[in-house]
């Protein structure tokens, strides 16, 4: 029964690996504006972005005022930004990556074709064009989340890495004014209020092997965010690229490690140990096109339950 259900959850990822664009919510975008040399504006320019690794490719034209914007941009990278124009050289501006809910700026200067010039590229920082966003926000990454022991495998667990989160609730609020979303979906537990990624009875779970990164924001934020008067915690999941890349863990706490007798200096019966393994595999089914990536987490936690102790 379990590979059964493994296989439905595969199959399923693979379905829907050429929609993951439009299914996440990154609040990822690029925009900028298109002049020629005389620094004014030029409408109806061509612009095209390309994500490199995963082939994943959109275009748009500038307005009256020379502007373009793409937004819920797959994150990653590096993107690409083409321009093109009757009557100006090819202009390419590479190298941006993008991370959950950067706003990059790309100002691009078309030159006349007159010049004898080819197409021009230029390599670019992300971190020099990205605008500035309201309130004040922690972005914690798959590499900082690999590197940092996490006890049960709860990602939401590295939200104290945020200053503004305290025991059970961010900004001095309760717990169950934080707002969870995955991919842009709500994600809170009707039932607590509390996270869904909690093993608590929630509806259901996510691993952490299967999320890209995930960003705590307090309640000053702008109209993105909201339902919720401490904060927000947005999580993004990861998905396949031109790339095969995977993981593996394993963590094991035997029973024959712990002592043989329990709190009261009886011997004990029950077991005592924790089992948690499993991997992350992503990689092209066909290059630019489509891509898969499963994760799978298995935890399994056995431990003596004492209630009471009457003696008769």
């Amino acid at each position: 029964m379990m590979m059964k259900n493994l296989l439905v959850a595969v199959m399923l990822l693979l379905s829907f690996a050429t929609h993951s664009a439009i299914a996440q919510t990154t609040q990822a975008s690029i925009s900028g504006i298109i002049t020629d040399e005389q620094k004014k504006p030029i409408p109806g320019v061509s612009v095209q972005i390309k994500n490199n690794s995963t082939g994943f490719t959109t275009r748009t034209s500038t307005n009256s005022q020379g502007e373009y914007t793409f937004k819920e941009l797959p994150l990653g990278g590096p993107y690409t930004v083409k321009a093109i124009y009757i009557g100006y050289a090819e202009q390419n501006r590479t190298g941006f990556m993008l991370n959950q809910g950067d706003a990059v700026k790309i100002a691009i200067n078309m030159q006349e074709t007159s010049q004898n010039l080819g197409g021009v590229e230029v390599n670019g920082s992300a971190l020099r064009n990205k605008a500035q966003q309201f309130g004040a926000s922690t972005e914690i990454s798959s590499k900082t989340m690999n590197l940092l022991p996490v006890n049960g495998r709860n990602f939401s667990s590295l939200t104290d890495l945020s200053p503004l989160a305290g025991p059970g609730g961010i900004s001095g609020q309760l717990g169950s004014s934080t707002n969870f979303t995955i991919d842009g979906m709500t994600a809170k537990n009707p039932t607590s209020s509390g996270s869904t990624t909690s093993r608590s009875g929630a509806p259901y779970s996510i691993s952490i092997e299967s999320v890209r990164e995930f960003k705590v924001v307090t309640n000053q934020y702008d109209v993105s965010l909201g339902r919720s008067g401490g904060g927000t915690i947005s999580a993004v999941t990861k998905s396949g690229t031109n790339e095969i890349t995977g993981s593996a863990f394993a963590y094991n706490r035997a029973d024959f490690l712990a002592s043989s007798y329990d709190i009261r200096g009886n011997k004990r019966v029950n077991d005592f140990s924790t089992y948690q393994y499993g991997f992350s595999l992503g990689g092209p089914i066909i290059k630019d096109k489509l891509h898969y990536f499963a994760a799978w987490d298995h935890q399994r936690d056995s431990r003596p339950l004492l209630i009471a102790d009457i003696n008769s």
